[in-house]
Order: structure tokens, then C-alpha cells, then sequence
């Protein structure tokens, strides 16, 4: 019979097609054909095991699907069916069978392929559908006047690529684009914006940021900004001071360091060996924790290195003035720049004999022992009155390295006379 028998395809009919959208659906397609004996005689009426095969060329070629059917229905040489009959187990693949060109169907009864294959033709309203007017295809550009969606709209995730090439996200062309700016998602919980492939702006659930200069046309409010150490905050094209260090002493020196005096010398101010980082204290109400050298002739010093362009540094602390400093002998307290640990390029930024020392009043001097004097005292001698003063000092930049020193020049120990330092910001333009 296989060698006998003669095949036609009566009509072909697509019942439900599915686009990638709408993946839920299953495409199917009716067809009907007849068997004829090579006399032309229908075959005897009955159930014929027949396979069915799609080719993407009229003769040779690979089956992009195939789907036996057993038991199919023959009656005055006419049979009807539905490809595929069991779509769990032959379903269309999405990736091969597209539906976006034409297709030869084949059909084997027995043992052998009865030729020739049949064209598959469209049902009018699916001509749009493989390209003939290209208004509405299943595949490559889709045109329309205006498209309304009920559900949203997915798009691929990743990159644009050079021109679009990647083809995903929401890319905009026209007007001289060549789709690679709009809008894509380059990993799970990320949304950029890119301009001529390259990401400007990035948001995600916690952080929102831009690669580019921002300018804000209005009020921008926001409750709180962060800039980072190599970043700057301009006025009207003038650069501010950034804040680029602060070091508060609530866990120890950090890194401020203790230099005993040369032989010869007042203070450590030359001495490029550390003695070990400086011992700190906690002074109570209005001060907290301070840096509270060991000695009066120990200088503290510790060397900064801040990341990014400036040109200009400064320093602002607080110096606090313990028990009995006397105006008579000069006692001063003072803070320099340098380059190195040594005191190479030396650069006093500050010093002062404070005033107040020479209170003939004694509310705030060497003898201080009034109620006043008592109550001012917060470390040291209980009777002598303490004092703190708020210090600033600036500088031009050496470099993105530089050594900052504290230090004081009085003429007694740590017994009648002392120094401490708290709260010292770093800052650069």
C-alpha cells in the first residue's frame, strides 16, 4: 500500500495560533486530506497509523516536528485531524516552529513518506501574521498606529549593546537614535537609564545613582547627602570645604601617636620615632573623650592621606587648657603642618598665649578656689579652673599627604600644668 497509495491535501486551516505575549495558548492547526490508491480509487474506510512532519523545504531537509498518530480515521478515503492531536507529548516548539514563514507538511502511512510534501497556506486573516503587508508579523518589526495593552508589557532584561543589538529593554528610536538609549534592567532589582549604551543612571530599592553631573532645575529636598572622599560641593562653580576625616577618640587614638623630645629640643617636634599612639580619657559632660598626653614635652602628630583634587587643607580642633598655665612664663599651646614625622617643612598653623590666664580676678587662673573656679574644673587639680579653646587652622595642600602636630611649650609637669585635644575634623578644597 505504501508504494500505492497517492496523497492530497484538501485544506489546511490554522484554528488557534499563539504569539510569544500570549504563551498560555496552544498552537494547533486542523487539517484534512484524502487517500487515494495510485488508481485513484479511495482507500478502504478504516483507522490508519500515519506520521505527520513539518520541513521547512518542499524536498530533503530535517523535520523541525513530527508527531505519530495512531487509529486515524479513514472514511471514503477522507480523514480529518489536529496537529498536534497530543500537544503534552508533541507540542510546537516555540523555538523552531515559529509559524513566521511558510511550511511543507509530510505525511507517512506505513512505513514511507508520501510525496509530494503539501505547502501549508495561510487562512486570510493569518497572511499578517507571516509578513505579507509586515503591519502586524510574528516576527521581526511590529508597526501599528497605537497599541493598547490590558496586562503590561514585558521586556528582556540586560544591556542595550552598541545600536541595540542585545534587543532588550525599552529603546527609543528616530530622530537620529539608534537604539541604544532608553530604559533597561541589567540585573534583579536594577533599573538604568542609558544614553548611547552607556548606564547614567542606576536605580535599585536603596540607593539611586548617577554617572553623570546632575542638574536640578527647582528645589531638591532630600534627608540627608552623602559625598564621597574623592567628590566635591560647589557654589556657583566655587568649590567648598569637604569634610574628609573626624576623629572623636570614642574607641581610642585613632592613630594620633605620642613623640618624646631629642635630646636638646623642649618637645618631640622633630622626633620622627613614635612612643606608641597617644593614651585618651573620657572628661564627662560637654567634652567626652580626649587625647591626653603622657607627658608636657610630647607632641602629638599623625599624617593624613585624603583621596581626590585639592588644593587647600584645613584643621579645626578643640585644645583644652588644665590647671595652672601661668601668663608670666608664656605657656603657649600651638599646631603646625608638615611634610614628614621628622618636621621636615614645618609649618606653625597656630599658637596662642590665651588671655585668660592673665585673669587678675582669678575666676579662671592659678588660684582659682572659688565656688566659680570649682565648679569650672573638669580634670586635673579639683581647686584650678579648665578651659578649652576651638581652634581652626588652614593651609595650601603640600600633596595628598601631610602630617598634622599639636603640641604645647610650658614650663611645668603634668602635676601642675597640662594639655588634651578632642574632636578634630580634617578638611580639604
Amino acid at each position: 500500500m505504501k508504494n500505492s497509495l497517492q496523497f492530497s491535501l484538501l485544506l489546511v486551516l490554522i484554528s488557534s495560533f499563539t504569539s510569544h505575549i500570549h504563551a498560555q495558548i496552544t498552537p494547533s492547526l486542523s487539517i484534512q486530506g484524502i487517500l487515494k490508491k495510485s488508481n485513484g480509487v479511495a482507500v478502504e474506510d478504516g483507522n490508519y497509523s500515519m506520521t505527520f512532519k513539518l520541513y521547512e523545504v518542499e524536498t530533503g531537509g530535517t523535520a523541525i516536528w513530527e508527531e505519530p498518530q495512531s487509529g486515524v480515521e479513514v472514511s471514503n478515503g477522507i480523514y480529518s485531524t489536529v496537529l498536534p492531536f497530543n500537544p503534552g507529548a508533541y507540542p510546537f516548539d516555540p523555538n523552531t516552529v515559529k509559524f513566521d514563514k511558510l511550511y511543507y507538511l509530510g505525511v507517512t502511512v506505513g512505513s514511507a513518506e508520501l510525496t509530494p510534501r503539501i505547502l501549508l497556506t495561510s487562512a486570510p486573516y493569518a497572511l499578517a501574521l507571516i509578513g505579507t503587508t509586515n503591519k502586524f508579523p510574528s516576527g521581526g518589526k511590529v508597526f501599528a498606529d497605537s497599541i493598547q495593552v490590558n496586562g503590561g508589557v514585558l521586556a528582556r532584561g540586560g544591556t542595550p549593546g552598541a545600536n541595540g543589538v542585545n534587543r532588550n529593554g525599552y529603546a527609543f528610536t528616530g530622530n537620529g537614535g539608534d537604539k541604544d538609549s532608553g530604559v533597561f534592567s541589567t540585573a534583579n532589582g536594577k533599573v538604568s537609564l542609558y544614553a548611547d549604551n552607556t548606564e547614567v543612571l542606576a536605580v535599585t530599592p536603596t540607593n539611586v545613582q548617577s554617572s553623570q553631573p546632575l542638574t536640578v532645575q527647582g528645589v531638591m529636598t532630600s534627608n540627608g547627602v552623602n559625598i564621597s572622599n574623592n567628590a566635591s560641593l560647589s557654589y556657583n562653580g566655587l568649590s567648598d570645604w569637604r569634610l574628609v576625616d573626624t576623629d572623636n577618640f570614642s574607641g581610642g587614638a585613632d592613630g594620633w601617636e605620642i613623640y618624646d623630645k631629642l635630646s636638646g629640643q623642649q618637645m618631640g617636634w622633630n622626633n620622627p620615632s613614635s612612643s606608641g599612639a597617644s593614651p585618651t580619657t573620657d572628661m564627662g559632660s560637654f567634652i567626652g573623650d580626649v587625647l591626653l598626653p603622657t607627658n608636657n614635652d610630647h607632641v602629638l602628630k599623625k599624617q593624613f592621606t585624603v583621596a581626590g583634587s585639592f588644593t587647600q587643607i584645613k584643621v579645626k580642633f578643640r585644645y583644652y587648657i588644665i590647671d595652672t598655665w601661668g601668663w608670666g612664663g608664656g605657656d603657649r599651646s600651638w599646631a603646625a603642618f608638615s611634610t614628614s614625622a621628622s618636621g621636615t617643612g614645618l609649618r606653625v598653623g597656630w599658637a596662642e598665649i590665651p588671655s585668660f590666664i592673665n585673669d587678675g580676678n582669678n575666676d579662671f587662673n592659678v588660684g582659682g578656689t572659688g565656688s566659680f573656679g570649682n565648679q569650672a574644673n573638669f580634670y586635673g587639680q579639683a581647686d584650678k579652673a579648665d578651659n578649652w579653646i576651638d581652634v581652626e587652622m588652614t593651609a595650601k595642600s603640600p600633596g595628598a599627604n601631610f602630617w598634622v602636630f599639636i603640641g604645647a611649650a610650658i614650663d611645668q609637669d603634668v602635676a601642675d600644668e597640662r594639655f588634651a585635644v578632642g574632636s578634630i575634623e580634617i578638611y580639604v578644597r
